[in-house]
């Protein structure tokens, strides 16, 4: 699973961009950074939580969110993590 794609920003919905994916230290997972659209500031990454076993949002300290980007995040989550098994299994 080294090939990671580009690292370019995945636009979700009105507000949350994704940027990358970055390969995680062990290089069995990736790694994203969830930012704002438009100013870029950083909310928190999305990684993998070995003990879920999928994708989870680890949110920045001082960050606050409304129902329309924590359900963005939530989808992007579940979406990557269905996509990690497939390759797993391919």
């Amino acid at each position: 699973m080294s090939d990671t794609g580009p690292a370019v920003p995945y636009h979700s919905g009105a507000f949350i961009d994704f940027d990358g994916p970055a390969p995680s230290s062990s290089g069995k997972t990736r790694i994203w950074i969830v930012r704002t659209t438009g100013m870029g500031a950083s909310l928190g990454e999305v990684r993998w939580f070995g003990r879920w076993r999928c994708y989870a949002f680890y949110p920045f300290a001082g960050t606050i969110y409304e129902r329309k980007c924590l359900r963005d995040i939530a989808d992007f989550c579940e979406k990557e993590t269905q996509r990690h098994r497939e390759r797993k299994t391919a």
